[in-house]
């Protein structure tokens, strides 16, 4: 998933998932928030982080530290249990970027509407 400044200078790192990521991934009760547990495994030593879905008036955020800036960056997800995930941040000059921007832009999303890149494999 692309990672913009959806919510604003000094909040990047509450990440706004769409609306269709939070169904479809993450299959989200929207009246039954859960805690998620995450791992950065760009960090060989990462502690896992257990974050709660924060509902806004009109979105729902998810507290992910290594989303902090600069932009442009993708985020990458991996259900690995029970409210838990791994995830991955990637930037310009990372390997893995280009290969990310590269799927991000050429992978078919059915969908996906409009606005942010993102799809689900």
């Amino acid at each position: 998933m692309e990672l913009t400044l959806e919510q604003g200078g000094g909040r990047e790192t509450q990440v706004q998932p769409p609306i269709d990521v939070w169904a479809h991934y993450f299959a989200l009760r929207f009246d039954d928030l859960p805690e998620y547990t995450l791992i950065n495994q760009r960090e060989s030593h990462a502690e896992p982080e257990c974050r709660p879905v924060v509902e806004h008036d009109h979105n729902w955020t998810i507290e992910i530290d290594a989303a902090r800036m600069p932009r442009p960056a993708i985020l990458r997800l991996k259900h690995t249990g029970t409210d838990e995930y791994a995830y991955w941040v990637y930037r310009p000059g990372d390997p893995e970027f280009d290969h990310c921007d590269w799927m991000l832009d050429n992978f078919e999303n059915p969908i996906r509407a409009k606005g942010r890149r993102w799809f689900i494999v």
